[in-house]
Order: C-alpha cells, then structure tokens, then sequence
C-alpha cells in the first residue's frame, strides 16, 4: 500500500464567530494555535481514499458534500471515499448551516458556511499534494491507554448527572492506538496517526482560535518525527479532557471539570498528557508490517427517530409560554422548538434517520466514522467485537448530528439527551447507538470475508 501526507493551514480571520457553546458574543480575538488539514491519502493500486482529520468542532452533511466534490475535481478521488473527521475543538468557526432551533443569534450571517467554502480549495490542495507524494510504506501499530480523557457525566449523591463534572470511575474509553508510517524503501517516516477520545474544550469559552488540546499534542509528536501527524478524535461524547480545574457551583455542583477547561493551561496540560502517552507508544513499536491491504466499504445507517414532543404537548407548551413571549426579544427555546415540531407534525413523518457510513480499513485497522458525538460504551464494544485488530470508532464524521447517547444515558438525562432536543425536531431512539453498532459490524464483517 502506498501512503501520502500533509498539513494545510485553515486558521480563519479574526472576527469570526467561534462554536461550541453558543455565544452569540464570542468573536475570535487571537490565536492560540492554527487549525489545520491533516492529511492522509491511502492508494493500493485500485483503491484511493483519503482521511482528513479537521480542527474543527464538526461539519454538517451539506458542507461535507461541497467539500467532497472540490477534493474529486482536484484529486479524481471518489465522493465517497473521502472521510472528514473533525476533532471536536470548540474554539473554531461555526462550520455548519446548523444551529439551536429557533435561534439566529448564533453565527446569523454564516460566516462559519462561508469559511468552509473558501477553505475547500485549500484543502482540496493538501488531499491533491498527499496524492502527488504516495509512497510505498510499511507501518508499526500499538495501543496503549491514555489519561488524557475522562467521563464527564458526573453525579450528585442522588444520581443526577450533573454540569460536565469529572468522573473516573464512570464509564470512559481511555485507549489510545498509534500508527508510524515509514517509506519502505528507505526507513524515512512519512507520519503518524493517533486515535484518541475526548472533547477538546480544555481552552474553555475563551475567545482565541485553537485546535485544544489535541493540537498541542500533535505539536509535541511533530517536534520527535518531524512529519504530519494526524489527530481521528474516537468515542467524546461522554469524555472530557481531564483538566486540573475546579469548579464549584450550584448549577454544576463541586469538583473538578471535564467540560470547559480555564484557557491556555489547561489546553496544555491535557495536550502533554496525551504527548507523552503516544510517545511512549510510538517508542515502544518494534515491528513494521508492509502487508496492509485497503478497503473501502459504503453502506447506510438507518436509525429510529421520533419528533421530541407530541402534539399535544407541543400545543400546551404555546398556551403556557404565548402570553410572555411578546416581552421577550429572543422567544425561550423550549417555545420555538414546540412551534417548529408542530409544524413538522403536519409534514408527512420520518421514522428513520438515514446517513451514510463509509467505513476504511487498512491492514490490521478501520476507521469507523458516524456523524454523531458518540459514547463510550459504543466504541467500546466496536473494540471488543470488531473483526479488525484496532476497530476504530470516529466521532464527527462527514456529518452532524449531535449526540448518540446509550440507553443508560437516555434514562438517567444530563445535558446530552437533552441538547438533543434542540438540534432536530427528531430525536433518535434510546437504542439507536446499539442498532448503530449493530449495522458497523455487519460492514466490517463484510469487508473482512
């Protein structure tokens, strides 16, 4: 299998409206770290495919497509086979048509849709520029397990999940895989990858540009091989980076946070954590293997969805909220979601939510990609259950959907299931991440026969 790398730089201008934890008033003041493009071309002679891990916190399926069609004009390579895994950095353009229902006070002008389209060439261009520089590889693999992440669904004495509070003994999928890729002919390497999980929200609501902690990583790794290196964010929906603030609230209760981080610091702290957990990984490798057939498998995920209120619950939401509305400049949210799903009750229904799933394997290893924050338990089962050797789930992949929380999560609430309710007039079932996984391994045992 041949292989190509490079790194294209698509920090924005200053001014732009920064995501992740709707500010409308959050416009990017500076720059902590440039966000990039990090590119990987896989070609084995039949097959082209391409993985790009993004420093964004997500892109919608629309923008996926515009950029998909800019990489095949520059490239030849196939819509399909192209993955955009964005690591989830909220400290980055608004880089979907997307937003809180109801609201326009978010990013009103798109300028976040508007960076992404003139971004595309330039990335396009990095995909072109890997293409041009294929090849022939071998490559050494490890896991190992990393403290770089946490589950940040906390609870209180009474079980309630409570404001994004550090949990170590909750749930979380802590493994870590590497990948070093070297140029069989000569020994030189040509990049790595590192697959990790977490949110990259250590630089908090801070308004300079960054890729997190993430970014700090890759920074670290680049300074020991001197090549690109590849950040595929794994199951973050339900981990945070571990950080060393405390917080203390009554929202939030007491202890320290795996939300929002405290700036700078904390960006670093976690960001070295994960360094020298890959480091010692990359190390820690003695064996190279040049066998590394490519696949590609593209299939469908369909998913049970139901909108989030009944009618009639939606109708008593408008009766109970009309009446303080016309003080209000911006309506509460709970309000204009009623009045979007009770239109959607008179459109004809949607039981399925249908997206595409394009699943690359190479060698021992396959990339997994759902266009969902996923939770741990479903990477974890991906791991266990997967015919690869590294089965590895991607999160913000060629879509955005918010979370795919488990059914635990379903019932015990928090943050997840809820914000949920205020991206989609449909919410997906409780089971929807298990018939998810289900369908995965069904691809994955297909490309392996």
């Amino acid at each position: 299998m041949k292989i190509g790398f490079s790194v294209v730089d698509i920090t924005p201008e200053l001014g732009i409206y920064l995501t992740g934890y709707g500010m409308p008033e959050r416009l990017a003041e500076g720059v902590h770290s440039p966000l990039n493009a990090s590119v990987m071309v896989f070609e084995d002679g039949k097959t082209t495919a391409a993985v790009i891990g993004m420093d964004w916190c997500f892109v919608d399926w629309p923008l996926t497509q515009a950029l998909r069609k800019e990489i095949n004009r520059q490239t030849g390579i196939p819509d399909q086979n192209i993955l955009f895994c964005c690591s989830h950095t909220h400290s980055a353009p608004h880089t979907t048509y997307m937003r809180t229902l109801g609201r326009t006070a978010v990013d009103p002008e798109n300028k976040g849709v508007e960076y992404v389209l003139k971004s595309a060439p330039l990335i396009a261009a990095g995909v072109k520029a890997a293409k041009e520089g294929l090849r022939e590889c071998i490559a050494g693999f490890a896991a190992t397990k990393t403290l770089a992440g946490v589950s940040r669904r906390g609870m209180d004495e009474n079980g309630s999940v409570k404001g994004f509070l550090e949990d170590p003994d909750q749930i979380c999928d802590n493994n870590m895989v590497v990948v070093r890729f070297l140029d069989a002919e000569n020994g030189k390497d040509l990049g790595i990858l590192v697959h990790a999980c977490g949110h990259n929200t250590a630089m908090g609501a801070n308004r300079l540009i960054s890729s997190d902690w993430c970014g700090v990583m890759k920074a670290r790794v680049h300074d020991r091989y001197q090549v690109p290196v590849v950040f595929v964010n794994g199951a973050l929906g339900d981990v945070g980076p571990r950080t060393n603030r405390f917080t203390d609230s009554a929202w939030g209760g007491a202890g320290f946070s795996a939300g929002g981080g405290d700036g700078v610091k904390s960006a670093e702290e976690v960001g070295y954590r994960a360094a020298g957990d890959a480091l010692r990984a990359l190390e820690g490798i003695r064996e190279f293997r040049r066998d590394l057939p490519l696949a590609v498998h593209t299939s469908e995920l369909r998913l049970p969805q139901a909108l989030s209120m009944s009618r009639e619950e939606a109708e008593a939401v408008l009766k109970k909220f009309d009446a303080d509305q016309e003080k209000a400049a911006e309506p509460d949210t709970i309000y204009q979601v009623a009045k979007i799903i009770l239109k959607y009750w008179q459109l004809p229904p949607e039981p399925e939510l249908v997206v595409e799933q394009t699943i690359i394997a190479f060698g021992p290893l396959a990339f997994i990609p759902f266009p969902f924050e996923m939770f741990s338990v479903f990477s974890l089962r991906l791991r266990k259950f997967g015919p690869y050797q590294y089965n590895l789930l991607c999160s913000n992949t060629n879509g955005r959907n918010a979370y795919l929380p488990d059914r635990g999560a379903f019932a015990l609430g928090g943050y997840e299931p809820t914000c949920l309710k205020t991206i989609r007039p449909y919410v997906v079932a409780p089971n929807a991440g298990d018939l998810a996984v289900a369908q995965s391994l069904k691809s994955l045992r297909e490309m392996k026969k």
